[in-house]
């Protein structure tokens, strides 16, 4: 279940500043982003030189951003610097979730403001754009990365093989999703899989009787084996591989419905 602010958060991070990327944030994105070029080779195919890049190159990577219709941007600044940018993208197998990436500024890293910004995200995923579920891809190796989605309530449903970005990518991939309060309650409720509930029509409650019919319940499970236990992300385990049937990254789709705010 989704985990809100701690008090060290609110103590801490209470004066930052969540907001949507625009035009006028390229002198700060550009600062960050070449301040965090090593760290971001990692696990993100940067697709060009790790050393700086100059200004225009980086204001075009921006508003190629802000004006594609599969992505959304946000930023979390202290004081006006931009410490992390969150990228919002539609996923091909549910219109009632999204899949984030998140990179931190270098400057930013190892002081829990990326657990305190993926929560942000996280809840602005659920009330603001009302979506169901939120997914994160993460490289089984990334273990910060999977410690911090764990903090923030994400639930590891399953690895697979697949293609994996970045210098330190493993081939192998964990499916993290974090599941809005109502479908978590939903599931204790009548004993079923939150996963299974994303997509159900038993979601909205004029329709919730259709939870107890099991052709609607097999129409609607996920398809995939998932892992039934809870797991922390420690060393990496050795599974077989399975074609992943989704990109990792931002990815284009014909059903293309518009963001709310």
């Amino acid at each position: 279940m989704f985990n809100f602010a701690t008090q060290f958060e609110v103590d801490n991070f209470k004066e930052f500043t969540f907001r949507r990327l625009t035009f006028l944030d390229a002198v700060e994105f550009s600062r960050a982003n070449n301040e965090s070029l090593e760290t971001k080779s990692a696990y993100l195919d940067l697709g060009y030189s790790p050393e700086p890049r100059p200004f225009i190159d980086n204001l075009q990577d921006l508003i190629d951003s802000l004006k594609s219709k599969e992505i959304d941007l946000f930023g979390i600044f202290n004081q006006g610097k931009l410490l992390g940018v969150g990228i919002y993208s539609f996923i091909t197998y549910s219109p009632n979730g999204c899949q984030i990436v998140i990179w931190m500024r270098k400057s930013a890293i190892g002081k829990n403001m990326g657990t305190y910004f993926l929560k942000r995200l996280t809840s602005h995923a659920f009330y603001k754009k009302e979506f169901r579920f939120v997914e994160l891809m993460i490289d089984e190796t990334n273990l910060a990365s999977r410690r911090m989605a764990e903090k923030v309530g994400y639930v590891h449903i399953e690895s697979f093989a697949a293609y994996t970005q970045g210098k330190k990518g493993s081939g192998v991939l964990c499916r993290y999703i974090c599941f809005i309060g109502e479908i978590v309650a939903l599931a204790e409720l009548y004993e079923k899989r939150a996963i299974d509930l994303i997509d159900h029509p038993a979601y909205e409650i004029q329709l919730r009787y259709l939870i107890n019919n099991e052709n609607v319940n097999e129409a609607f499970k996920w398809p995939y084996p998932i892992i039934e236990h809870e797991e922390k992300a420690e060393e990496p385990k050795k599974k077989r591989p399975r074609r992943n049937p989704y990109r990792q990254a931002v990815m284009s789709t014909s059903y293309i419905p518009k963001y709310k705010d």
